[in-house]
């Protein structure tokens, strides 16, 4: 009898993201299909976050039993992995750009920005590298961003693998602070404020010498709350850090050669 937690059969998910399982055929006309219950599941989680998403609740929704959606889903795994696949059909084309980093730069925006769309889909475990059409045609357009750069194979998936993860990075952190009223109760601001008052009361110049002085010039003024915590300055600043790296690293690779 299947269940939600059964265990993942890969070469499943990997053809149910490519269209490539066969839809039921056995039984009365079908009223349902993967693409209703993943809309569905896509659905809540939009309205209640990716917790309240359950092969029990989708059937709920959809006014049939849970057993009957094993028949197109066969799991809560393959359900997760087509929802993000969904979530990620919604991406723009590259517009015309020239050089490496303004396209990198472009589609790190774009990636953040689905993020703070779908938020609920930094929750979704991370199971294998991306297998889907969707992401798997944003994969294509980020290596085209290197393809000139004169860099191996190995050398632009190890970059994209770095920058993927400073961008989701900062989208969890973007996304947990975003949660942090619903998940302590007590709002952002006085969470702020007690950062602040620990700053001012509790660092000094004998134990954190070189925070001290950073706090004296003022420089967290304002950095707590930052213009949008999503895509302004801090992003910003630390994808042109991650740029600046790429850019020494392609220079000294192909100046070798």
């Amino acid at each position: 009898m299947p269940t939600e937690n059964q265990r993942a059969d890969p070469n499943r998910t990997l053809d149910l993201l490519w269209g490539a399982q066969p839809q039921p055929t056995r039984g009365p006309k079908p009223g349902l299909s993967v693409q209703r219950i993943v809309g569905t599941g896509i659905e809540v989680a939009d309205a209640e976050g990716l917790a309240a998403v359950s092969m029990r609740r989708i059937a709920d929704e959809l006014g049939v039993t849970t057993m009957s959606l094993y028949r197109y889903v066969p799991s809560k795994t393959d359900l997760l992995e087509l929802m993000v696949e969904a979530a990620s059909r919604t991406q723009p084309s590259p517009p015309e750009l020239t050089g490496w980093r303004d396209k990198l730069r472009w589609q790190s925006q774009g990636i953040v920005d689905a993020y703070r769309r779908r938020p609920w889909t930094l929750d979704v475990p991370l199971n294998a590298p991306p297998m889907g059409p969707s992401q798997i045609r944003r994969m294509e357009h980020l290596l085209e961003a290197l393809d000139d750069t004169g860099l191996s194979g190995p050398e632009m998936l190890g970059i994209l693998v770095m920058l993927s993860g400073y961008v989701r990075g900062h989208a969890q952190l973007a996304f947990t602070m975003a949660q942090v009223e619903a998940r302590t109760g007590a709002p952002e601001k006085e969470w702020d404020a007690a950062y602040g008052r620990m700053l001012q009361s509790f660092v000094n110049p004998d134990d954190h010498p070189v925070l001290a002085r950073i706090v004296s010039e003022d420089s967290f003024v304002g950095y707590a709350e930052p213009d949008d915590p999503w895509l302004g300055e801090d992003f910003a600043f630390g994808l042109e850090i991650v740029l600046d790296g790429i850019g020494a690293y392609i220079e000294r690779r192909t100046g070798a050669r």
